[in-house]
């Protein structure tokens, strides 16, 4: 069993998969994916209405602070006390973010869910960044879908600077895609205690409550960002967020760390990770499209690479499809 499956190290939650459903083998998983599709889904349906009331005791006192409530995208997406990020409460500033602790396979605390920034809390995103030395961040959203705001444009058109409390911030590289756009951020703080990067990962075809069309080009764009964060060994989280932070940031953070289980442990927990995350952070996967879509992820991978153990742990640049873009990513404005 992999060590996706260790405890919250955190006495007052007990272990996270104490209640929630087994693992599924390679072996096994299209029969399971098979059981859950019958009956028009209705295996699907029931995983998912169970998820329903895991993490709803936790207490969200800090959001629901006066001060604190605009800093809120939406009155029923508010992060848990105990597994909220903490900013630094330095020159008065307040603690106060939008944003929630998510593990990963191995590391409690891998990833930041977070809502996608308004424009009075652009500021907090950016320290956040700062503070916790945040070298990626992905974005799952466009700041604009239709006629709605999803998350404030936070960061400046590339070769501009802007300035965002004490930090400048200049794009200094942009590629463009067809499903997604890399950037590439210089970050200084006004102490001079130095520059840092941080790498802008945009997935743009991804509708709000829904999935993109096929599993491929999700499963390509996510091989970027792991193996950004593998080649980088930093123990800083990567930041993750959509519009509120949940839904299309919960799946992404899900695929994952279950294609890493997959791949090293040859068995997928999917409503077990789910059922993790939203002990954490309300509305993680936050419809059953994407719980269903998560599944699908699963089987293609397994379809595309064949079903044996020998053909799943090797030639992983084929799933990562565009490690030779990647490279290129890193090299740019140096």
């Amino acid at each position: 069993m992999g060590s996706v499956y260790s405890c919250l190290g955190n006495s007052r939650v007990k272990c996270l998969f104490c209640s929630a459903s087994r693992d599924v083998s390679l072996a096994d998983f299209p029969g399971h994916f098979s059981t859950l599709s019958m009956d028009k889904n209705r295996g699907f349906s029931e995983e998912y209405e169970g998820l329903a009331v895991v993490g709803i005791g936790h207490t969200q006192n800090a959001a629901l602070v006066p001060e604190n409530m605009e800093k809120n995208r939406f009155t029923n997406v508010l992060p848990y006390d105990w597994s909220r990020v903490k900013l630094q409460t330095t020159n008065g500033n307040s603690d106060y973010i939008n944003a929630s602790y998510m593990p990963g396979y191995s590391k409690s605390r891998e990833y930041i869910a977070a809502q996608g920034p308004l424009p009075s809390t652009v500021s907090d995103f950016w320290r956040m960044i700062w503070e916790l030395r945040v070298t990626a961040i992905v974005m799952v959203t466009n700041c604009t879908e239709g006629r709605w705001t999803k998350c404030e444009h936070y960061w400046p058109a590339q070769g501009e600077t802007c300035l965002q409390r004490g930090l400048t911030i200049t794009t200094a590289s942009e590629q463009q895609h067809t499903d997604w756009t890399l950037r590439e951020f210089r970050v200084k703080h006004k102490d001079g205690t130095g520059e840092r990067t941080v790498k802008h990962f945009h997935f743009t075809a991804w509708p709000d409550h829904g999935v993109p069309q096929c599993t491929d080009v999700l499963i390509r764009f996510r091989g970027l960002v792991r193996q950004h964060i593998e080649a980088n060994r930093t123990r800083a989280p990567t930041v993750v967020h959509c519009s509120a932070g949940v839904g299309r940031t919960g799946t992404i953070i899900a695929l994952d760390v279950l294609l890493q289980q997959l791949y090293r442990d040859k068995e997928v927990g999917i409503n077990a990770f789910v059922h993790n995350m939203r002990l954490r952070r309300p509305h993680m996967v936050q419809t059953e499209s994407q719980y269903v879509f998560l599944h699908r992820c699963i089987m293609d991978c397994l379809q595309s690479r064949g079903e044996s153990d020998e053909n799943i742990s090797q030639n992983l640049d084929v799933i990562y499809a565009n490690a030779t873009a990647l490279r290129e990513f890193h090299k740019t404005a140096i």
